[in-house]
């Protein structure tokens, strides 16, 4: 009768060890995934990123503009024509990030 309590609790011991492993080794892959390192903007590809801060530099010049069109530091047509050519910094900045991302696409490290 001993015995057969002393089986259980060895079989029982077991599992408890087994379990603890288990859960180790999945806990572990866990922490691995959140090690990766990312922008501080929350992205975690290159491209991404800077994209991400082409959009806010393009934004901010934008705000610029028309705060100084707004206090008339600019008149309209300052401010038109400096529009359109932020506009086409933007979008030049913008391509050659994509142009940069597709030659490195298929590129593997």
């Amino acid at each position: 009768m001993f015995m057969e309590k002393r089986k259980k609790v060895v079989a029982l011991a077991l599992a408890g060890v087994m379990s603890f492993g288990f859960a180790g080794v999945a806990m572990s892959s866990v922490t691995e995934a959140a090690a990766k390192p990312a922008f501080s903007d929350g992205t975690h590809n290159k491209y991404s990123h800077e994209l991400k801060e082409e959009d806010r530099i393009h934004e901010q010049n934008v705000r610029a503009l028309k705060y100084k069109k707004r206090k008339g530091e600019i008149s309209e047509k300052e401010y038109e024509k400096a529009i359109k050519k932020e506009q086409k910094r933007h979008d030049r900045v913008v391509r050659n990030v994509k142009a940069d991302y597709e030659k490195h696409k298929y590129r593997h490290n």
